[in-house]
């Protein structure tokens, strides 16, 4: 069946913010004084919400250490000297693209609502969205709440949606709501990690997306 609903994943997946997500990350960590860990330990957990990525990064301090690390990240990630959030280039034109064609577009992110907003006024983007949700409104992916929130508040059945995602998060989220999924290697995750999840393409850009939807 082609799909009527895209709902995308945004950052990693339209937005180029996996090196700056964890550049911020690492940065709160030192203003806090703690150990500043890995990109490697931070890249896995790009997907999550901001306060499940703390809890597993900073399992071994207290719960008011892991609030603070949650205000540290949110006050570097929304101060209004952050020019941090560029789109892929591919990604205006493939949402026009898409737009154009008919489909319904979505975000599905596990970015709070104050940061999702800032990034969409930042990028201009939004007359593409018909709905979008975040965590903190939602359990944090993989849950499938999000993405079937999406589908109930527009009226359309899981089987007309498909996901588009660059971390396995959100290929099982999009499993674990039956809806079918479209990996992306443009961030967090790679192609061998995608394709430990299901999905029915893997793209190396969004440039491919308009294409392949009319291929499922």
């Amino acid at each position: 069946m082609k799909p009527k609903l895209i709902i995308f994943d945004w950052d990693g997946t339209l937005a180029d913010t996996t090196n700056p997500i964890i550049h911020t990350f690492q940065q709160s960590f030192a203003d806090c004084g703690l150990p500043v860990p890995e990109a490697d330990q931070i890249r896995p957990l790009i997907g999550y919400s901001l306060s499940g990525i703390i809890r597993r990064l900073a399992h071994n301090v207290s719960e008011h250490v892991q609030e603070t690390l949650i205000e540290t990240y949110a006050a570097h990630y929304l101060n209004p000297n952050n020019r941090n959030m560029t789109l892929f280039p591919e990604a205006l034109p493939c949402l026009q693209r898409l737009k154009q064609q008919g489909y319904w577009l979505a975000v599905a992110t596990g970015k709070g609502r104050g940061g999702l907003d800032k990034a969409i006024a930042q990028t201009d983007t939004q007359a593409f969205w018909l709905e979008t949700a975040c965590a903190g409104e939602y359990p944090s992916k993989p849950a499938p709440d999000m993405v079937l929130a999406l589908c109930n508040r527009l009226g359309v059945e899981p089987e007309e949606a498909v996901v588009v995602g660059d971390t396995t998060h959100d290929l099982e989220m999009a499993a674990n709501a039956k809806i079918r999924a479209i990996a992306v290697t443009t961030g967090a995750h790679t192609a061998q990690q995608l394709s430990s999840m299901p999905h029915v393409a893997m793209l190396n850009s969004l440039a491919e997306l308009p294409d392949v939807l009319e291929t499922i």
